[in-house]
Protein backbone atom coordinates (compact mmCIF):
# COMPACT_ATOMS: atom_id res chain seq x y z
CA UNK A 1 0.00 0.00 0.00
CA UNK A 2 3.02 2.32 -0.31
CA UNK A 3 3.31 5.09 -2.89
CA UNK A 4 6.12 7.33 -4.15
CA UNK A 5 4.82 10.52 -5.76
CA UNK A 6 8.17 11.88 -6.93
CA UNK A 7 11.07 9.78 -8.20
CA UNK A 8 13.84 10.33 -10.72
CA UNK A 9 14.51 6.79 -11.88
CA UNK A 10 15.51 8.27 -15.23
CA UNK A 11 18.78 9.65 -13.85
CA UNK A 12 22.45 8.94 -14.50
CA UNK A 13 22.72 7.34 -11.05
CA UNK A 14 20.38 4.58 -12.21
CA UNK A 15 21.73 4.14 -15.75
CA UNK A 16 21.22 0.51 -16.76
CA UNK A 17 19.39 -0.29 -13.50
CA UNK A 18 16.01 1.30 -14.18
CA UNK A 19 14.11 -1.98 -14.49
CA UNK A 20 15.85 -3.43 -11.43
CA UNK A 21 14.94 -0.33 -9.40
CA UNK A 22 11.33 -0.74 -10.51
CA UNK A 23 11.35 -4.39 -9.45
CA UNK A 24 12.90 -3.62 -6.06
CA UNK A 25 10.16 -1.04 -5.50
CA UNK A 26 7.46 -3.62 -6.22
CA UNK A 27 9.19 -6.15 -3.95
CA UNK A 28 9.17 -3.55 -1.13
CA UNK A 29 5.41 -3.08 -1.40
CA UNK A 30 5.25 0.01 -3.62
CA UNK A 31 1.87 -0.02 -5.34
CA UNK A 32 2.67 3.05 -7.43
CA UNK A 33 5.77 5.12 -8.20
CA UNK A 34 5.38 8.41 -10.09
CA UNK A 35 8.46 8.97 -12.25
CA UNK A 36 9.08 12.64 -13.07
CA UNK A 37 10.62 14.19 -16.16
CA UNK A 38 12.50 17.48 -16.20
CA UNK A 39 13.09 18.50 -19.83
CA UNK A 40 12.63 17.03 -23.33
CA UNK A 41 15.07 14.11 -23.07
CA UNK A 42 14.01 12.88 -19.64
CA UNK A 43 10.32 13.45 -20.31
CA UNK A 44 10.41 11.00 -23.22
CA UNK A 45 12.58 8.53 -21.31
CA UNK A 46 10.07 8.61 -18.44
CA UNK A 47 7.18 7.78 -20.76
CA UNK A 48 9.16 4.91 -22.28
CA UNK A 49 10.24 3.46 -18.93
CA UNK A 50 6.76 3.61 -17.46
CA UNK A 51 5.34 1.81 -20.50
CA UNK A 52 7.27 -1.28 -19.33
CA UNK A 53 5.98 -1.34 -15.73
CA UNK A 54 2.37 -1.14 -14.60
CA UNK A 55 3.29 0.30 -11.21
CA UNK A 56 5.38 3.14 -12.68
CA UNK A 57 3.32 6.20 -13.61
CA UNK A 58 4.73 8.96 -15.85
CA UNK A 59 4.68 12.66 -14.99
CA UNK A 60 6.18 15.10 -17.49
CA UNK A 61 7.18 18.68 -16.88
CA UNK A 62 9.89 21.32 -17.01
CA UNK A 63 12.14 21.74 -14.00
CA UNK A 64 12.46 25.46 -13.23
CA UNK A 65 16.21 25.59 -13.81
CA UNK A 66 15.69 23.92 -17.19
CA UNK A 67 12.79 26.29 -17.89
CA UNK A 68 15.22 29.20 -18.10
CA UNK A 69 18.14 27.33 -19.68
CA UNK A 70 17.72 29.28 -22.91
CA UNK A 71 18.02 32.65 -21.13
CA UNK A 72 20.87 31.87 -18.70
CA UNK A 73 24.15 33.75 -18.81
CA UNK A 74 26.38 30.70 -19.24
CA UNK A 75 29.57 32.69 -18.68
CA UNK A 76 28.27 33.52 -15.19
CA UNK A 77 27.30 29.95 -14.29
CA UNK A 78 29.04 29.29 -10.96
CA UNK A 79 27.85 25.83 -9.91
CA UNK A 80 29.98 22.69 -9.93
CA UNK A 81 27.63 20.96 -12.34
CA UNK A 82 27.07 21.89 -16.00
CA UNK A 83 24.53 24.50 -16.98
CA UNK A 84 21.39 22.84 -18.37
CA UNK A 85 21.07 22.31 -22.09
CA UNK A 86 18.99 24.99 -23.77
CA UNK A 87 15.72 24.09 -25.51
CA UNK A 88 12.49 25.82 -26.52
CA UNK A 89 10.23 25.61 -23.44
CA UNK A 90 7.13 26.58 -25.39
CA UNK A 91 7.61 23.74 -27.86
CA UNK A 92 8.04 21.36 -24.92
CA UNK A 93 4.90 22.67 -23.25
CA UNK A 94 3.02 22.03 -26.49
CA UNK A 95 4.31 18.44 -26.44
CA UNK A 96 3.33 18.05 -22.77
CA UNK A 97 -0.14 19.29 -23.68
CA UNK A 98 -0.32 16.67 -26.45
CA UNK A 99 0.42 13.77 -24.07
CA UNK A 100 -1.23 15.14 -20.91
CA UNK A 101 -4.19 12.77 -21.06
CA UNK A 102 -1.79 9.81 -20.96
CA UNK A 103 0.24 10.86 -17.89
CA UNK A 104 -0.64 10.94 -14.21
CA UNK A 105 0.50 14.51 -13.49
CA UNK A 106 2.28 17.58 -14.82
CA UNK A 107 5.69 18.01 -13.24
CA UNK A 108 8.27 18.37 -12.08
CA UNK A 109 7.72 22.07 -12.52
CA UNK A 110 7.65 25.20 -10.42
CA UNK A 111 10.00 27.94 -9.28
CA UNK A 112 13.57 27.96 -7.99
CA UNK A 113 15.36 30.84 -6.34
CA UNK A 114 18.15 28.68 -4.91
CA UNK A 115 20.12 27.59 -7.97
CA UNK A 116 19.18 30.57 -10.15
CA UNK A 117 18.22 33.93 -8.68
CA UNK A 118 17.77 36.16 -11.73
CA UNK A 119 15.33 34.15 -13.84
CA UNK A 120 12.08 34.57 -11.92
CA UNK A 121 10.12 36.11 -14.80
CA UNK A 122 10.82 33.28 -17.26
CA UNK A 123 10.28 30.59 -14.62
CA UNK A 124 6.92 32.11 -13.72
CA UNK A 125 5.90 32.34 -17.36
CA UNK A 126 6.65 28.66 -17.93
CA UNK A 127 4.92 27.65 -14.69
CA UNK A 128 1.80 29.56 -15.65
CA UNK A 129 1.66 27.83 -19.02
CA UNK A 130 2.05 24.44 -17.34
CA UNK A 131 -0.70 25.35 -14.89
CA UNK A 132 -2.93 26.04 -17.89
CA UNK A 133 -2.13 22.60 -19.30
CA UNK A 134 -2.86 20.94 -15.97
CA UNK A 135 -6.17 22.76 -15.64
CA UNK A 136 -7.20 21.96 -19.21
CA UNK A 137 -6.61 18.24 -18.67
CA UNK A 138 -7.63 18.08 -14.98
CA UNK A 139 -4.19 16.86 -13.92
CA UNK A 140 -2.36 17.51 -10.64
CA UNK A 141 0.86 19.51 -10.57
CA UNK A 142 4.01 18.17 -8.89
CA UNK A 143 5.93 21.22 -7.76
CA UNK A 144 9.50 22.22 -7.02
CA UNK A 145 9.41 25.40 -4.93
CA UNK A 146 12.89 25.87 -3.45
CA UNK A 147 13.26 29.35 -1.94
CA UNK A 148 10.10 30.36 -3.83
CA UNK A 149 7.46 28.53 -1.83
CA UNK A 150 5.20 31.48 -1.03
CA UNK A 151 5.31 32.83 -4.59
CA UNK A 152 4.39 29.43 -6.00
CA UNK A 153 1.39 29.29 -3.68
CA UNK A 154 0.31 32.77 -4.83
CA UNK A 155 0.41 31.71 -8.48
CA UNK A 156 -1.60 28.54 -7.88
CA UNK A 157 -4.30 30.42 -6.00
CA UNK A 158 -4.38 33.18 -8.60
CA UNK A 159 -4.81 30.66 -11.43
CA UNK A 160 -7.41 28.55 -9.68
CA UNK A 161 -5.31 25.39 -9.45
CA UNK A 162 -6.92 22.91 -7.05
CA UNK A 163 -4.73 19.81 -7.47
CA UNK A 164 -1.06 20.02 -6.53
CA UNK A 165 1.69 18.42 -4.49
CA UNK A 166 4.52 20.52 -3.06
CA UNK A 167 7.33 17.99 -3.26
CA UNK A 168 10.15 17.94 -0.72
CA UNK A 169 8.87 21.22 0.76
CA UNK A 170 11.62 23.20 2.47
CA UNK A 171 9.72 26.23 3.76
CA UNK A 172 8.43 27.15 7.19
CA UNK A 173 5.75 25.21 9.07
CA UNK A 174 3.30 28.13 9.00
CA UNK A 175 3.54 28.31 5.21
CA UNK A 176 3.16 24.54 4.96
CA UNK A 177 0.00 24.85 7.04
CA UNK A 178 -1.31 27.54 4.67
CA UNK A 179 -0.61 25.26 1.72
CA UNK A 180 -2.47 22.40 3.40
CA UNK A 181 -5.37 24.69 4.32
CA UNK A 182 -5.63 25.70 0.66
CA UNK A 183 -6.25 22.05 -0.21
CA UNK A 184 -2.82 21.15 -1.56
CA UNK A 185 -0.59 18.25 -0.53
CA UNK A 186 3.00 18.05 0.73
CA UNK A 187 5.17 14.98 0.15
CA UNK A 188 7.91 13.88 2.50
CA UNK A 189 11.04 11.87 1.52
CA UNK A 190 12.78 9.12 3.51
CA UNK A 191 15.34 11.62 4.82
CA UNK A 192 12.61 12.30 7.41
CA UNK A 193 14.32 9.54 9.38
CA UNK A 194 17.11 12.01 10.22
CA UNK A 195 15.65 15.43 9.36
CA UNK A 196 13.82 17.28 12.12
CA UNK A 197 12.10 19.68 9.72
CA UNK A 198 10.33 16.86 7.89
CA UNK A 199 9.54 15.17 11.21
CA UNK A 200 7.81 18.41 12.27
CA UNK A 201 5.73 18.42 9.09
CA UNK A 202 4.73 14.79 9.65
CA UNK A 203 3.68 15.60 13.20
CA UNK A 204 1.94 18.93 12.68
CA UNK A 205 0.33 18.99 9.22
CA UNK A 206 -3.15 17.56 8.68
CA UNK A 207 -2.94 13.83 8.11
CA UNK A 208 -5.12 14.14 5.01
CA UNK A 209 -2.56 16.40 3.27
CA UNK A 210 0.53 14.18 3.60
CA UNK A 211 2.12 12.11 0.86
CA UNK A 212 5.37 10.16 0.49
CA UNK A 213 8.10 10.52 -2.12
CA UNK A 214 11.75 9.69 -2.53
CA UNK A 215 13.12 12.41 -4.86
CA UNK A 216 15.58 9.62 -5.63
CA UNK A 217 18.48 9.39 -6.01
CA UNK A 218 18.48 12.19 -3.40
CA UNK A 219 16.96 12.55 0.08
CA UNK A 220 17.62 9.02 1.32
CA UNK A 221 17.22 7.81 4.91
CA UNK A 222 20.95 7.20 5.36
CA UNK A 223 23.53 9.87 4.60
CA UNK A 224 25.69 9.18 1.58
CA UNK A 225 23.56 6.34 0.22
CA UNK A 226 21.71 6.49 -3.08
CA UNK A 227 17.98 6.72 -2.47
CA UNK A 228 15.38 4.71 -4.39
CA UNK A 229 11.63 3.95 -4.12
CA UNK A 230 12.15 0.81 -2.04
CA UNK A 231 12.99 3.16 0.88
CA UNK A 232 9.47 4.62 1.13
CA UNK A 233 8.48 2.21 3.96
CA UNK A 234 11.38 3.59 6.03
CA UNK A 235 10.00 7.09 5.53
CA UNK A 236 6.47 6.03 6.45
CA UNK A 237 7.71 4.44 9.66
CA UNK A 238 9.62 7.61 10.60
CA UNK A 239 6.59 9.79 9.82
CA UNK A 240 4.39 7.56 11.95
CA UNK A 241 6.86 7.72 14.83
CA UNK A 242 6.98 11.52 14.63
CA UNK A 243 3.20 11.71 14.75
CA UNK A 244 2.67 9.03 17.37
CA UNK A 245 0.54 6.72 15.22
CA UNK A 246 1.09 3.23 13.86
CA UNK A 247 2.93 2.70 10.59
CA UNK A 248 -0.17 1.00 9.21
CA UNK A 249 -2.34 4.01 10.03
CA UNK A 250 0.12 6.40 8.42
CA UNK A 251 0.48 4.23 5.31
CA UNK A 252 -3.28 3.96 4.90
CA UNK A 253 -3.78 7.71 5.27
CA UNK A 254 -1.11 8.38 2.64
CA UNK A 255 -2.64 5.82 0.30
CA UNK A 256 -6.06 7.49 0.73
CA UNK A 257 -4.52 10.88 -0.02
CA UNK A 258 -2.85 9.49 -3.14
CA UNK A 259 -6.17 8.18 -4.37
CA UNK A 260 -7.85 11.51 -3.69
CA UNK A 261 -5.24 13.53 -5.58
CA UNK A 262 -4.41 11.20 -8.46
CA UNK A 263 -7.62 9.19 -8.78
CA UNK A 264 -5.97 5.79 -8.35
Amino acid sequence: MYVDVHAHIVHPSFAGEEDAVAQRAADAGLEYVIVNGLEPKSNRAVVELCSRHDHLLPAVGIYPVDACAHTLDRDAWAHDWPAPEAFDPDAEIDWIDSVADDVIAIGECGLDQYWVKDQAAEQERVLRRLCEVALAHDKPLILHTRKAEARTLEILLEMGVTKADFHCFGGKLKLAQRIAAAGYYLSIPPVVLRAEGFQRFAAKLPMDRLLTETDCPYMGPHKGERNEPKNVPIGVEAMASARGVSSAEMAQAIRDNFQRLFGL
